[in-house]
């Protein structure tokens, strides 16, 4: 007969004044925090029933239907409903019969805890509370429920405003999976969840991410939406041409149907440590100038080999051309320790012919004509620009000094022992002109300056192919033994560049 009376419309108010925190499950699975609600600034009503209850039966519908009026709990409040003594199994019951879509605790997941005399005291069913952001309960019992629009007006009544639902009240989101690590290589899979229709993915060192976006001006999101991988389904992918040991986070961002983003979802993961040294393949290019290059025998020459790797026409490899030039310069202009040389895989010769004068490149450089995709493709190289140092001993030192700034590249190539010998080619540091002429030179290349002195020609690998010690004013040198490519004439402190063109 008590619990008749107590479910048939004998009320009582709940009588607290302040909400009391608690953290439940309810029959989804889903951990509802009460305070948590409360604290990102929500309003939370509740409505304490028990599925036999009559009164409950009736008010339900009504407030299934302010609940959508109310915006679905992603606007101004949040609904849920705690039952004192159902079973997950009645409560799922009973969100069926009624269309009830906001989270239901039953008794045995908490609920008779929550109702009971330890926390809220509910002496009646139903007892529909509101509960403010800051904690107060401004509704200790909304009763009677005549109508939908009783709801709602108490809600309106407390500054709450009416919304449309305008979406499914989740987060698209993509989860990450790490399958396989090794020394350079990382595989992952990535499943998108429920609302995510696309996503956007890479894997970079956290210097690296964050050297790109400023290179970019672009925030975390809208990099990867731009320059990252596409996803739209579940995938797995590997990562390759990584370095050992190192520090690497994949990143993903996913985004619904109208392509808005959502949050970054970030997994860290460190490469596993390195064995052996890995060996540099072997290569023969010619250059723009027609020398054919051979990194084995520069290599062999006890010389270290810097190779740059652009990709013609992108800004990425652009950026750090003056700090490579700056390097070349400060260690010898291959004369020396370090040898530098690039290559692409996409620029024809007339496009580096451009990039070289662009840039005063002075170094050789290997177009996509002379084989430069065949090279990349046999190491091979995975991001643009890559900056790699070979060792004379044929190993790889460093497969990509990054960032690519002159500072970076000045700390790899003295962790290797090369010394700065700093050159200055095609201008007399003395300040007075000595021009090579004609230039391109076929038949002869003349000089004209006071004491020309000791004069050395080495060609572009940095050999001396002769010497010459002058008395007077002037120099004809007989190119018709040269071969067509850049040679480089040393005398009295100064460096010149001249052409050979048979």
């Amino acid at each position: 007969m008590i619990a008749l009376t107590l479910g048939f419309g004998v009320k009582a108010q709940c009588p607290l004044s302040t909400a009391v925190d608690f953290t439940a499950t309810d029959f989804h699975g889903t951990e509802v925090h009460l305070f948590d609600i409360l604290d990102a600034g929500q309003y939370v009503l509740i409505d304490f029933f028990f599925t036999s209850c009559n009164p409950c039966q009736q008010a339900t519908p009504k407030i299934v239907e302010s609940y959508y009026a109310m915006g679905c709990n992603m606007h101004d409040v949040f609904y849920m409903e705690i039952s004192d003594r159902d079973s997950d199994a009645a409560c799922q019951t009973w969100c069926q019969t009624y269309g009830v879509e906001y989270p239901t605790i039953s008794g045995a997941a908490g609920g008779s805890t929550i109702c009971g005399n330890s926390m809220y005291r509910i002496p009646a069913f139903p007892t529909v509370i509101l509960i403010a952001p800051d904690r107060s309960i401004l509704i200790n019992d909304l009763w009677p429920i005549n109508n939908t629009q009783t709801v709602i007006t108490a809600l309106e009544n407390h500054g709450l405003q009416q919304h449309d639902c305008d979406g499914p009240n989740v987060f698209p989101t993509v989860h990450i999976e790490v399958d396989l690590v090794t020394e350079t290589e990382v595989t992952a899979t990535f499943t998108p969840l429920e609302g995510c229709t696309t996503y956007y993915y890479t894997l970079a060192t956290e210097a690296e991410i964050q050297q790109w976006m400023s290179i970019t001006g672009l925030e975390l999101p809208e990099y990867l939406q731009t320059y990252g991988f596409p996803g739209d389904d579940i995938l797995s992918h590997v990562f390759t041409d990584l370095t050992p040991n190192t520090d690497y986070v994949i990143y993903a961002v996913p985004s619904d149907e109208n392509y808005i983003l959502y949050e970054v979802v970030q997994e860290p993961v460190t490469t596993t440590p390195g064995g052996g040294a890995e060996i540099m393949p072997d290569f023969t290019a010619p250059d723009l100038d027609g020398n054919e290059i051979n990194l084995y025998s520069i290599l062999d020459g006890g010389q270290a080999v810097l190779l740059y790797f652009f990709l013609y026409g992108d800004e990425f490899s652009e950026a750090p051309m003056p700090d490579v030039v700056e390097a070349f310069h400060q260690y010898g202009c291959n004369e020396h320790d370090v040898f530098f040389m690039e290559i692409t895989p996409n620029g024809h010769a007339d496009d580096c012919q451009a990039w070289v004068e662009k840039f005063g490149v002075q170094f050789p450089t290997i177009s996509r004509d002379a084989g430069g995709n065949d090279i990349v493709q046999a190491i091979p190289v995975g991001f643009y620009p890559t900056i790699m140092l070979i060792r004379p001993n044929h190993e790889i030192a460093v497969r990509d000094i990054y960032p690519p700034t002159y500072e970076y590249i000045a700390q790899a190539l003295d962790d290797e022992s090369c010394e700065q010998y700093y050159c200055l080619t095609g201008v007399d540091e003395g300040g007075t002109s000595c021009t090579p002429f004609p230039n391109p030179a076929h038949e002869s290349v003349t000089l004209k300056g006071e004491d020309l002195g000791l004069v050395s020609v080495y060609n572009a690998l940095g050999q001396k192919v002769e010497e010459f010690l002058t008395e007077g004013n002037e120099l004809i040198i007989n190119t018709t033994r040269y071969r067509s490519g850049v040679y480089f004439i040393k005398m009295n402190g100064k460096t010149l560049r001249f052409v050979v063109n048979h």
